[in-house]
């Protein structure tokens, strides 16, 4: 029986193994993970919701090869924070939000599809996936055509400082993120950012950058994993049926991301001791919440392996978290999905999806298919 927290993505069903903990072990702990498992509904939004349940600290040995400008980074995500650190690096988060200009998605659509033979099959994932959602940032801030070209050709190495970084790895991610922070600050400076909203002092700057920077990562994973499982669900059938106005599409993404959810857990840490049902964890005890489990509750969502774009509560998944951690792009995220699949479905009527098997990246916490191919006719 499987009831431990690694799922291999290529091998287990997801939704089969969070069924069957739904109803067996809605709250688990895994002794060889040292490590408490919520899958219930229930359990998953008390904790997401618990001020005692922070999220850890990021993992960047005293002794690493990483330089000052990776520590700043990582040391002001609004998402890696907690308590009066996070609330700084929310609000600077939400300044970066309040100052992008909306783009037009289509018009992205045209400018990386527009090398694509209709008639030969192309990777969704490295045309589409890897470049739409950063692309849609950096062009709502105003980011020159150099600017975006060199983000988008080294976000990949961008998003390592999230992971266990390899020694290896270290001088390459020094140097982007030094240039990645360089372009930041220098938008800023042309901008006017620091006269305009009031940054007037380095702390309040730096948490600018640092929060525009962690956007750019955040739109990566979970951005090119949410277009993909919604144009499978869009071309489905089944799935696809009545999208012909915008709310269809964005119904559309928002069952994806409940019963599809790119991200399919996230962790927090006791730092009090929090009493779950009978169940007590204890302070400094790990907290793994499977939110794509939650998704599936059935006490919450009626039929919830049945895929309904029309179901009256699909909003409530917890797949952008809860509270003052939850994620202040998705509305963002939404938007692009829908905006994306509503472009390829009407431009091209007889889009389609070879059969194919997935394969899938070895990541813990995204789902995410390594290579999806298309056809456009």
């Amino acid at each position: 029986m499987h009831t431990g927290i690694t799922l291999n993505w290529d091998r287990d069903d997801p939704k089969a193994v969070y069924s069957r903990q739904l109803s067996e072990y809605p709250l688990y702990w895994d002794k060889d993970a040292n490590s408490w498992v919520a899958y219930s509904y229930k359990y998953c939004n008390a904790i997401l919701s618990n001020p005692d349940a922070h999220i850890p600290e990021p993992v960047i040995t005293t002794d690493s090869l990483l330089n000052e400008k990776v520590r700043l980074l990582v040391g002001n995500f609004a998402r890696l924070s907690n308590g009066d650190r996070h609330t700084e690096a929310r609000n600077a988060a939400m300044m970066v939000y309040k100052y992008m200009q909306s783009v037009s998605v289509p018009q992205l659509m045209e400018t990386l599809l527009k090398d694509i033979n209709p008639n030969s099959g192309f990777n969704y994932v490295e045309v589409i996936g890897k470049k739409l959602p950063v692309l849609v940032i950096l062009k709502g801030f105003g980011f020159s055509d150099h600017e975006c070209k060199y983000v988008t050709q080294h976000i990949a190495t961008l998003v390592k400082i999230m992971t266990s970084v390899k020694d290896e790895d270290t001088t390459a991610i020094n140097a982007v993120v030094d240039e990645f922070y360089a372009i930041s600050e220098r938008y800023i400076i042309a901008n006017r950012l620091a006269i305009d909203h009031n940054l007037t002092t380095e702390n309040c700057i730096q948490q600018f950058i640092c929060n525009l920077v962690g956007l750019f990562i955040q739109s990566y994973d979970a951005g090119r994993a949410l277009l993909c499982n919604t144009l499978l669900n869009t071309l489905d059938p089944d799935r696809g049926q009545g999208l012909n106005t915008p709310g269809s599409y964005r119904n559309l993404v928002i069952e994806t991301l409940r019963l599809d959810a790119p991200v399919h857990n996230t962790r927090r840490i006791a730092v009090n001791d929090i009493l779950m049902g009978d169940q007590v964890i204890k302070a400094s005890q790990k907290i793994l919440i499977t939110i794509a489990a939650a998704n599936l509750d059935p006490r919450v969502f009626k039929n919830p392996l049945l895929f309904d774009p029309s179901r009256s509560n699909n909003a409530e998944h917890l797949t952008f978290g809860l509270g003052e951690h939850a994620c202040l792009a998705k509305h963002l995220m939404i938007d692009i999905a829908a905006e994306a699949c509503s472009y390829l479905k009407n431009k091209y009527p007889h889009i389609s999806i070879p059969q194919q098997e997935f394969k899938y990246e070895p990541q813990a916490n995204v789902r995410m298919i390594r290579e999806l191919m298309v056809k456009l006719s």
